[in-house]
């Protein structure tokens, strides 16, 4: 059973470019680490895209900085194009992990990172109304 902060969910957020993205990511992460964690980021997207999907990206941050393994689920109030390669981005799903975590998390990660091949389950994360019913879709995934 995943704990109660395994998920966070930000629904339309008012982000409109790759850098207040990975701001708002490092941020979440860590607020005194943000630059460090930033910096992480944009490594990472250097070694390849993280489009996963129409509309959705996966950036992903391993850490020692990162306080809680999690997964940040953030859904844009507009979609935006990240460069010619990630077009219309509206949801942003980052795997948060902390380095050295223990085995049982990284478990639950990839349990759920299996769930994103499910082209239905991402259009209902793009879809839904409310913060709650994410939550829901969530916490049905994970059984």
């Amino acid at each position: 059973m995943m704990n109660d902060n395994f998920f966070q969910v930000a629904l339309d957020q008012p982000l409109t470019s790759r850098e207040q993205i990975q701001h708002f990511i490092a941020t979440h992460a860590n607020k005194e680490a943000a630059e460090e964690l930033v910096a992480l980021l944009r490594e990472r997207e250097k070694v390849g895209n993280t489009m996963i999907s129409e509309h959705v990206i996966l950036p992903h941050l391993e850490s020692p900085k990162i306080k809680q393994s999690q997964i940040l689920l953030i859904r844009l109030a507009k979609a935006i194009d990240l460069d010619e390669e990630t077009p219309e981005v509206q949801l942003i799903i980052t795997i948060l992990m902390k380095s050295n975590e223990r085995q049982i998390m990284k478990q639950q990660i990839a349990q759920f990172t299996r769930r994103l091949a499910d082209d239905e389950f991402l259009a209902a994360l793009l879809n839904s109304e409310s913060e709650e019913r994410i939550y829901q879709l969530l916490e049905e995934e994970t059984k």
